[in-house]
């Protein structure tokens, strides 16, 4: 009677054993089936967005991408000339002769970023609409005005060297000129970006021509 319980709970423990080692295993095969379907879920998921991005790729775009290299230029005269309007108010109380060629030198490059920004890389425009189309001549009036009083500023400028040397009042109508121009760049910076960020003008070229086949120097509207 012992031997047949003996053998009886043997037999009850080897059936345990194995099943709860078959119960193990299949657990095991499906974390790993699970494993599996995760994994590939995610070389899917890699393989549909794309490879990992480039850090060293240069994000810089050549000069060639560009629709037109007005809004590259066009910063400069800017930037100069609302310096010279301050630097020829500190002269006024100073008349320092150093202070002179640098006002000189600092109006003179405005001058001649205005003319490349207005002349060689003015943008072409086609198709604009109509409120567009007034904005941009506001912009083109200002420009305008920009150019040829810097150039003014810059000759009297000069003639404040080399002729009406430290005479305040001639430094007086130096920097009311000054001032005009400051005043115009000012305006055409306003319109100009009433253009690109109202109007939606040049972003991506956008309402802009083939400057190509219109030839350098104008622009339709």
């Amino acid at each position: 009677m012992k031997t047949k319980q003996l053998f009886f709970t043997v037999l009850v423990l080897v059936f345990f054993g194995n099943f709860s080692n078959a119960f193990a295993a299949n657990n095991s095969l499906t974390d790993s089936g699970a494993t599996e379907i995760s994994n590939e879920k995610s070389v899917a998921a890699f393989e549909k967005s794309g490879s990992v991005p480039n850090l060293q790729t240069d994000p810089k775009a050549d000069l060639d991408e560009f629709p037109n290299l007005h809004p590259l230029v066009v910063h400069f005269p800017i930037a100069l000339l609302l310096l010279a309007v301050v630097l020829q108010l500190i002269q006024l109380f100073t008349m320092n002769r150093t202070m002179d060629w640098v006002v000189l030198l600092t109006v003179g490059a405005g001058f001649i970023g205005a003319y490349v920004a207005g002349t060689f890389v003015h943008p072409h425009t086609e198709g604009l609409t109509e409120a567009a189309k007034k904005v941009l001549e506001q912009h083109d009036k200002y420009a305008m005005w920009t150019m040829w009083s810097s150039a003014a500023a810059a000759v009297l400028k000069l003639g404040s060297l080399f002729l009406l040397k430290q005479r305040r009042w001639f430094e007086v109508l130096v920097f009311l000129v000054l001032a005009f121009s400051g005043y115009s760049v000012g305006w055409a910076g306003h319109y100009g970006s009433q253009l690109v960020y109202i109007e939606g003008v040049g972003p991506q070229g956008k309402y802009l021509g083939n400057e190509s086949e219109e030839g350098h120097g104008g622009h339709s509207h």
